[in-house]
């Protein structure tokens, strides 16, 4: 998926979860920060991160925070493209990452909600699916999440009621970190979503882990990921 970053700048601190202050072209900018994790490895000052103009002139930051520098590679932190991305990838590589995929459906509606996709097989069944990005990681072990998340904790919890009513249901996490062999749910920063983690493997949620890489112009599909060894 095509998305060129505008600007590159440096980052210096984040006052509060949604706003970034960065160094660019000789100032200091304000820019939207959308990812409610912490990014610890990340955000840290001096980091060179990667910028999207806003495209309405009226919005109070002029930028958004596309990705950030970690070694030789970009990390991509903006989770507001989540669905134009896992859209894109069920276009373009649906069967290959859903085998039997024959259509999908958005933000169906459901139980009074909303889950992130409809996924339709050419058996005739669906899947209902939600999505997760994870931008933090341990050497080769990529960790999800890097703070409580109880919006994740619900969206586990509503998974394992989809099974438990005798339907497929799926959890998809993006990986974002390139250097990622495997992924391991953060037990030391969500014992809670880590036991739901493992309660919905039991009960049979299907687990997608996709490494996406990001060069600061396309993101790409970068290989399917295993769970790491316990």
């Amino acid at each position: 998926m095509e998305l060129p970053a505008d600007e590159e700048g440096m980052f210096l601190e984040r006052p509060n979860r949604f706003l970034g202050k960065v160094a660019l072209n000789g100032k200091i900018v304000l820019v939207h920060v959308h990812d409610p994790g912490r990014l610890p490895d990340l955000l840290l000052p001096g980091t060179p991160v990667l910028l999207k103009r806003a495209e309405s002139p009226k919005r109070k930051t002029a930028f958004s925070l596309l990705a950030a520098r970690k070694d030789s590679f970009w990390v991509f932190v903006n989770s507001g493209y989540h669905r134009r991305l896992t859209g894109a990838l069920l276009e373009k590589l649906g069967e290959k990452l859903f085998p039997g995929l024959r259509g999908f459906q958005a933000e169906p509606k459901f139980d009074g909600g909303r889950l992130d996709y409809l996924l339709k097989l050419e058996s005739q069944e669906e899947i209902l699916l939600e999505v997760k990005g994870c931008t933090w990681a341990k050497g080769e072990i990529a960790l999800f999440p890097d703070a409580p998340t109880t919006r994740g904790q619900k969206h586990l919890r509503h998974l394992l009621e989809l099974r438990r009513r005798g339907l497929k249901a799926c959890l998809w996490i993006l990986v974002f970190r390139p250097e990622a062999t495997c992924f391991c749910p953060a037990v030391e920063i969500d014992p809670v979503f880590a036991e739901l983690f493992n309660e919905a493997l039991k009960q049979g949620v299907i687990l997608k882990m996709h490494r996406i890489l990001y060069d600061g112009k396309n993101l790409s599909f970068g290989g399917e990921l295993p769970l790491c060894p316990s």
